[in-house]
């Protein structure tokens, strides 16, 4: 009996030049059940966290892959520009979830006390 093999497929040979990730946009807070300021700041960490952990494995693959000094240099700037402004689109977002949080915390409090500062001007 004889075994026929099949011959081994041909690699390609000209190499495609490997891609970082698209950037992913930072994580939006979810309105959909109400939830507390915390929690949804905590919300935006974990995501922002597991896309920044996800787009790093990415990229250093490509690097890896990439051949050249030259494209190793610009897929780790695009990873850079994007991982930037991925954390800054976060930070701004959690910075007015907490502004907003402050205010609503606040706000009864700052009545009373203009109320109380009214009186002693009336007085």
């Amino acid at each position: 009996m004889t075994e026929t093999t099949a011959a081994p497929k041909a690699k390609k040979t000209t190499k495609s030049k490997p891609q970082a990730a698209k950037a992913k946009p930072a994580p939006k807070a979810a309105a959909a059940k109400k939830k507390t300021p915390i929690e949804v700041a905590s919300g935006i960490i974990s995501e922002l966290t597991r896309t920044n952990f996800e787009e790093t494995v990415e990229t250093a693959k490509a690097v890896m892959k990439s051949g050249d000094i030259k494209a190793a240099v610009e897929l780790q700037n695009e990873f850079l520009r994007a991982a930037f402004k991925r954390n800054l689109d976060a930070a701004r977002e959690i910075n007015e979830l907490t502004v907003s949080a402050v205010r609503e915390a606040v706000g009864p409090y700052a009545e009373k006390f203009n109320e109380a500062v009214e009186k002693l001007r009336a007085a």
